[in-house]
């Protein structure tokens, strides 16, 4: 806990580094966390590591969270280019997100037709007529495969510069206030809904060096008070949520065979499961799934934060690889899942689930190279660019 409390939010000086580590490190393991439970292969032993996107919270909204971080913080540092070059920049990359968006959503759909497998995943265009698919496309309605994250994207960033505009004003409150309102009224859309996550991270990363300045100027008794209350809570709702998917699963699968004192107690626990998630929902993004999520981030920062350098030497820099370049790996995960999925058997065992779904995981880290070697070979880590040396350094150091 102590060490903890020692963390520092207002890490490396954006003036002097384009790159927060930590935050790179997190990105990674939430895309690692994505393609396993996209690949859906259970059990497989990492399923442990990734709650299989059902607890309280899930890596999505640690996506969508951080985009908006890095919103605000990366743009902050051109506001000196004025608000017009800040509105041409964010509208190009949502142009560019959306044009992405449609594109896979017609791919995929196409695909999986062509293989005969509507099935490979859920809520494929129930009639094949194109004409109708395309234009629903086009307007959100409709969205399929596995880079579906994008066209959300796509229509944040083009809401994103009137957002920032209000930040540059000094009107965080009313960007909040209007957040909140888009979510009270958002129904079932799954943009309106996520945009609070997304706004949130704006507002942090516009306000990052403030936020640092103000955390170095606690007191030590209250940063251990607020560090304690928030790992507390962070301990308590995730061991909960937890057990609910793997204990709680276990005892409903075994229930005629439990005594019957504990066939009560799993009857009660499935009731409170069953309400605690109408403030939990991750489609529409419930009350409760905010608030946790705003627990469960501050602790893993915290933590990544305190110990980002082993965490990346003991990763290899694989993490740091894949969140530095975060948008080509959610496409490629996108390729790489239905590729699997067509190729996965009906029948697996826990072996087999595991060696696919690692198998998957080491060819996402594969492909991810080879496009840093191509595109930018001076950036990739030692460790990529040439093995032999790092692996002796390593050895060394040890």
């Amino acid at each position: 806990m102590k060490y903890l409390m020692r963390q520092d939010i207002a890490v490396e000086n954006p003036k002097k580094s384009n790159r927060i580590l930590a935050l790179d490190l997190i990105r990674g393991y939430f895309l690692s966390v994505i393609l396993v439970d996209h690949i859906e292969l259970y059990p497989n032993g990492l399923d442990f590591f990734t709650g299989k996107g059902r607890l309280f919270v899930s890596a999505a909204e640690g996506f969508f969270f951080m985009s908006g971080l890095l919103v605000g913080l990366v743009y902050k540092r051109r506001m000196d280019r004025g608000m017009k070059f800040i509105f041409k920049k964010m509208w190009r990359r949502g142009l560019e997100l959306y044009v992405g968006a449609v594109f896979f959503t017609m791919f995929y759909t196409a695909a999986a037709l062509f293989f005969n497998h509507p099935s490979i995943k859920d809520g494929i265009y129930s009639v094949t007529d194109w004409g109708q698919i395309f234009k629903h496309t086009l307007t959100g309605q409709y969205v399929y495969g596995w880079a579906d994250f994008l066209i959300h994207f796509a229509f944040l960033m083009f809401l994103a510069p009137f957002g920032f505009y209000l930040l540059a004003k000094g009107k965080w409150w009313i960007l909040m206030a209007l957040s909140i309102i888009g979510w009270i009224f958002r129904g079932q859309d799954f943009t309106l809904a996520w945009q609070i996550i997304f706004s949130l991270g704006m507002i942090v990363g516009f306000y990052w060096q403030e936020l640092g300045a103000w955390w170095a100027k606690l007191a030590r008794k209250n940063k251990k008070r607020i560090v304690m209350f928030i790992v507390v809570v962070t301990a308590l709702s995730f061991t909960l949520s937890y057990a609910s998917v793997f204990l709680l699963s276990l005892l409903n699968h075994l229930w005629a065979h439990l005594p019957h004192s504990l066939q009560a107690f799993t009857g009660h626990w499935n009731n409170f499961n069953a309400w605690i998630w109408q403030f939990t929902q991750k489609w529409t993004m419930g009350p409760l799934r905010i608030i946790l999520f705003g627990f469960w981030f501050s602790t893993l920062f915290m933590w990544v934060r305190r110990h980002q350098l082993n965490i990346n030497k003991r990763t290899y820099y694989i993490l740091e690889l894949l969140g530095a370049n975060s948008l080509f790996v959610y496409i490629a995960h996108s390729f790489i899942v239905f590729g699997f999925k067509l190729a996965i058997p009906t029948h697996t065992n826990f072996v087999e689930n595991f060696f696919i779904t690692a198998a998957a995981l080491a060819l996402l880290i594969y492909v991810t190279i080879v496009y840093k070697r191509l595109t930018a070979p001076n950036q990739l880590p030692i460790v990529f660019q040439k093995p032999s040396k790092f692996f002796a350094k390593y050895r060394a150091a040890e």
